[in-house]
């Protein structure tokens, strides 16, 4: 369902209002909504089932809803930077305010950490590795563990390589 809107994750209201705030009509919006939740096969012979019925959606959509997506997902990981346990375990200062924690990091760093969250990858295996060096501003031992291919073994390598890619060039 367009770049990165996963309805598998979402409720069916909670679909429904960010379909129709991307501008699909309200008949689409809830036909396509009756699949959130689903995941796997569930969700595959959803998409097989009523592929016909509900039809593509626009680029424009897409491109709406891949930027609601990032919004959400940009404050959750403001929201997990901002959390009063992880400044403690993981930030060099460790009564630092949430608010300057989070303030304090690079945005190069928050733009990896935010691409991390939307593919899954930033969670309670990696954060570990990140949170300290993202805390610290560290943008070189960062770019070093993001290209760590042992840390990232479970990710598909292209994913691997364009954000490695990414983080170097920027």
């Amino acid at each position: 369902m367009g770049r990165g809107f996963d309805l598998g994750d979402r409720s069916k209201i909670s679909a429904l209002i960010s379909l129709q705030k991307a501008g699909i009509e309200k008949e689409k919006a809830e036909k396509i909504s009756e699949g959130a939740r689903l995941k796997g096969c569930s969700a595959y012979n959803f998409v097989l089932n009523n592929r016909d019925s509900i039809s593509e959606i626009t680029d424009q959509q897409q491109l709406l809803l891949f930027i609601s997506t990032y919004e959400e997902l940009k404050k959750d990981v403001e929201r997990i930077c901002k959390n009063k346990l992880f400044i403690m375990e993981y930030h060099p200062n460790p009564t630092i305010s949430s608010t300057l924690a989070w303030d304090n990091i690079p945005g190069k760093i928050k733009e990896i950490l935010i691409d991390l969250r939307y593919r899954g990858d930033y969670g309670a295996v990696t954060r570990p590795y990140l949170q300290r060096l993202a805390y610290a501003g560290d943008l070189t031992g960062f770019g070093r563990m993001i290209a760590d291919r042992t840390t990232w073994f479970f990710v598909p390598q292209d994913r691997f390589k364009r954000r490695v890619d990414f983080y170097e060039s920027n």
